[in-house]
């Protein structure tokens, strides 16, 4: 059996400067708000392209250690076990791949130990020296980093840093956004029945409102694209429009709760 196909659909034509970025440089950022895409992007590109994928998602408590390598008790005996770093720095499969990707997610939850590993591996070096294994790995040419994280001034993103210019000038970024109307219905519709398109058109719409309020900081959350699809799929399986309100309803405080009601078109 064929494997699925991932689907992105690029209405900011990022497949195309992604593209000239990671060949001329090796790095690519990507900054967006939650929901955007970022992750499928980086899975459509290397499904597309015939990329191996090496992913992880950082944390505030993720330390340079855990990337590099990691201590494992295997039968009573501590044993270091090389990292996803490691492992995609050693990878050099390119009979099979034409690239190898290194791809970290949250980025801006990095701390310090980290943003120094992704530095020497960015810059000229493309090296870095793991004294815990006595050993000096050496990137190529097609070794790509990919970075993503939200945009640190919104304050919902707790945990999260500023990324300083030493990150910046090492990768060359891209912003992506929502999906516009238009394209979102397309998209919806696709993945359903036109029997559908004026339930899809009053979820998009409602969609883009909470995704307004959010900017504001009205809302803790914006309803995705993804969600959407959910919805779509919900309504195929037998479910009506206010039981979509309840399922959406659920993911909001109580505070939250009326400006919800009242994008979907509900008095409190």
């Amino acid at each position: 059996m064929d494997k699925r196909k991932i689907k992105f659909v690029d209405a900011g034509d990022y497949e195309r400067k992604a593209l000239a970025i990671l060949r001329v440089t090796g790095n690519l950022r990507l900054v967006g708000e939650t929901g955007v895409g970022k992750t499928t992007f980086v899975h459509y590109l290397c499904d597309k392209y015939n990329w191996k994928l090496y992913e992880y998602a950082l944390t505030s408590d993720t330390s340079r250690w855990d990337l590099l390598a990691q201590d494992v008790l295997e039968k009573g005996t501590t044993k270091v076990r090389e990292g996803i770093v490691a492992l995609w720095l050693k990878d050099n499969d390119f009979d099979k791949y034409d690239a190898i990707v290194l791809y970290l997610d949250e980025f801006n939850y990095a701390d310090p130990s980290v943003l120094s590993l992704t530095n020497s591996l960015a810059d000229f070096r493309k090296s870095i020296f793991i004294p815990e294994l006595q050993t000096t790995l050496y990137r190529s040419e097609k070794h790509y980093i990919i970075i993503s994280y939200n945009p640190s001034e919104v304050s919902g993103y707790t945990g999260t840093f500023k990324i300083n210019i030493a990150q910046l000038r090492r990768f060359e970024g891209l912003v992506m956004d929502w999906l516009p109307r238009h394209k979102e219905v397309n998209y919806l519709v696709q993945e359903s029945s036109k029997k559908y398109y004026n339930e899809i058109t009053k979820l998009v719409d409602f969609a883009q409102q909470t995704r307004e309020n959010y900017r504001k900081g009205s809302l803790s959350f914006p309803i995705t694209t993804g969600n959407l699809l959910n919805y779509v799929r919900l309504l195929m399986a037998g479910l009506e429009m206010d039981d979509i309100l309840e399922i959406v309803l659920s993911f909001y405080p109580e505070d939250e709760k009326d400006i919800i009601r009242t994008l979907w078109g509900v008095k409190p």
